[in-house]
């Protein structure tokens, strides 16, 4: 299958802790994941560049993302010598979450699937989810081979932990690579030292971010444009079993309303909608023949609680 979106990113087997003592051991999650999970609400079509240890049975990963029907798998790469990554996910009763690493930062990274070793038919979707590298040098370089790849793609750029201690100039050369840029809240106020988000997206927006979304948790997104317009995107959330990977979630949703030509509110919307199943049961849900209508109508909700006033120009 020649995929339409592509997350470029990995995976991560999460042991979780809940507050009671209850556990959910060899959870398949990840950035990667999620962010499938998100772009599947919206299409049927999806590919997943990731790196495996060869330690890891097949059936950890590839029974969860078989059973979402539709992401191609020939991109995740087996690594010799390597055992996959996993985390402690660690929950206190008021849904606080602390991600605990268990596998060396450095050896992770190190074992990060790389462009060469994607397919050659990946190189013409539609769109990239992109959480990966180690610096936004190498960040740099893969971008730019994507587009060299397929000028007419489009990328979203979500950053790693390690992204957000960069200088300006270097954020500028990344930014105006991108479609969409999608911070969350600390991300966003580590990189410019400010903590209004309205600032925020207007340093984004200066430094040549053309589409930005701002993750706030429960407290929704705030999305905005270069050309100035801006407005507060509500979270969706029936019933809240695990937060894991939601903003991952997010930016797959995001990337296929952006892909389709949608602005960036509009987008936005469909985001909250994916990130609400993501948070739904532990790991990969699973989703029904209604999966389309059930996510219109939790659109159309989302849609009525924004304000059309803030979606203007800034002043």
């Amino acid at each position: 299958m020649e995929p339409d979106y592509v997350t470029f990113s990995n995976l991560i087997i999460d042991d979780i802790v809940l507050w009671d003592g209850s556990t959910h051991m060899s959870v398949l999650g990840g950035s990667g994941t999620h962010a499938l999970i998100g772009m599947r609400v919206w299409s049927r079509s999806l590919g997943f560049v990731a790196s495996v240890g060869c330690g890891t049975t097949e059936s950890v990963y590839r029974q969860p993302l078989e059973a979402l029907g539709c992401v191609d798998l020939r991109a995740i790469v087996r690594r010799e010598n390597y055992q996959t990554a996993r985390a402690w996910q660690l929950f206190e009763k008021d849904g606080t979450r602390t991600e605990v690493m268990r596998t060396d930062p450095g050896e992770f990274l190190d074992n990060t699937p790389r462009y060469e070793e994607m397919p050659d038919d990946y190189r013409t979707a539609n769109g990239f989810h992109v959480l990966w590298g180690r610096d936004l040098d190498e960040l740099s370089s893969l971008l730019a081979k994507l587009r060299k790849g397929n000028p007419t793609t489009c990328l979203l750029w979500e950053p790693s932990p390690d992204h957000d201690k960069g200088a300006p100039d270097q954020y500028m050369d990344i930014l105006k690579q991108v479609d969409v840029f999608s911070p969350d809240m600390q991300q966003a106020t580590s990189i410019t030292g400010l903590e209004d988000v309205a600032e925020i997206a207007s340093v984004f927006a200066r430094w040549g971010a053309r589409n930005i979304a701002i993750r706030m948790g429960d407290q929704g997104s705030y999305v905005a444009t270069q050309n100035g317009k801006a407005c507060h995107i509500p979270a969706v959330a029936k019933k809240i079993v695990d937060v894991t990977g939601a903003g991952n979630a997010y930016c797959g949703g995001l990337l296929v309303g952006i892909t389709e030509e949608l602005d960036v509110r509009e987008a936005a919307l469909r985001a909250a909608v994916s990130a609400s199943f993501a948070m739904e049961q532990f790991g990969v849900p699973t989703f029904g023949d209604d999966l389309f209508e059930e996510a219109t109508t939790r659109m159309s909700g989302s849609r009525q609680k924004i304000v059309e006033d803030n979606w203007k120009k800034r002043t």
